[in-house]
């Protein structure tokens, strides 16, 4: 059979791929409404949300608080596209927002605490955070143990970690200004933490879709046993893909450290809903059926603009969580809808 593309031979991505199918027009035209529905779909949304937002309260669309939107999507962002990874996997990494808060807690540790400057800081943390995704890749490769068991069962550990490392006391004082600086600062228009975001971003996107190594991650995701097959080191993309997920949680956590300027145990960023929600939006857009690191983008705006939009429309703070979760369900229901066949797979 021959193909538009050329692979070579010992390819082990190409050999996982499974052969190419033509489907009965009926079926095909079917697909081709559901990713048109996916790459139109949650714009409109987008839009419309926008729209009655800006109905509600007229400051919504000013130039302050589209700054505003855009500098609390960015943290999240951040998170959601590590997690993005290891859904490509096809795993879950429930303990994402248990690393997030101990970077912000262990980081504010070791500055007020400890007196280390900040560089040496930072790095210990991200390090600390590749440790936990290596813990969570390796129970979940090598012993084959569930990954949301295992995620779950290491969030409640580390939430433990944040009152250990802190004494169950408020951090207020002793971090460095410089740092809090550089998490509050603007580059011209732009906040600092949107560059960031962005960086960060781009760095996955570029891991996930334009290496070797993406490549395998998504033929592991797609079928693993077929991936094995071809050559594939299944167990060692999971870890990888654990791995970057705590990484990138733990640089979004010790960041927020310095935008709040002070820490308490359990009181950072409230993620875990909200990047599940932007990766399952993004499997509705651009790859539809698929994860992907600029749909993962929209949903993570998509959520800050839904977050601001409620606080603007002086909507009570626990409505938040019914939001956050009906959107995750929704969330789910499109993608499903627009992925079709790709998401029975």
């Amino acid at each position: 059979m021959s193909t538009s593309t050329a692979s070579s031979p010992g390819d082990p991505v190409a050999a996982a791929s499974p052969p190419p199918t033509t489907l009965p027009d009926a079926v095909g035209g079917r697909d081709a409404l559901r990713r048109r529905l996916g790459a139109i779909g949650v714009p409109l949304i987008l839009l419309a949300l926008v729209l009655i937002f800006q109905a509600i309260n007229d400051a919504f669309l000013s130039g302050d608080n589209i700054r505003t939107i855009f500098e609390s999507a960015a943290l999240p962002t951040v998170v959601a596209c590590g997690l993005t990874v290891v859904l490509v996997l096809g795993q879950f990494d429930l303990s994402i927002q248990a690393v997030a808060g101990l970077g912000t807690t262990a980081v504010a540790v070791l500055m007020a605490k400890h007196g280390l400057s900040v560089a040496p800081a930072i790095a210990l943390v991200v390090l600390g955070g590749a440790l936990v995704g290596l813990v969570n890749g390796v129970l979940v490769a090598y012993a084959r143990l569930a990954a949301l068991v295992v995620t779950i069962g290491m969030a409640s550990l580390l939430n433990g970690a944040e009152f250990a490392l802190t004494g169950s006391q408020a951090i207020s004082t002793g971090i460095p200004p410089g740092f809090i600086e550089f998490a509050r600062s603007e580059v011209g228009p732009i906040p600092t933490l949107v560059i960031v975001a962005a960086g960060a971003a781009l760095v996955i996107w570029l891991l996930l879709d334009r290496t070797a190594l993406g490549r395998e991650m998504r033929a592991v995701g797609a079928n693993a046993d077929a991936a094995r097959f071809a050559g594939v080191n299944v167990e060692r993309m999971i870890v990888i893909g654990f791995v970057v997920a705590a990484v990138a949680a733990a640089v979004a956590g010790l960041l927020y450290a310095g935008r709040q300027g002070n820490v308490y145990p359990l009181t950072g960023m409230s993620i875990l809903l909200q990047s599940f929600a932007a990766c399952f939006i993004g499997a509705a857009m651009f790859r539809v059926g698929q994860f992907n690191i600029p749909g993962t983008i929209v949903g993570s705006l998509l959520a800050a603009v839904v977050s601001n939009g409620l606080l603007l429309a002086n909507v009570a703070n626990y409505a938040t969580y019914f939001f956050q979760g009906g959107i995750l369900i929704a969330a789910i229901l499109f993608a499903r809808v627009v992925g079709g066949r790709a998401q029975e797979a």
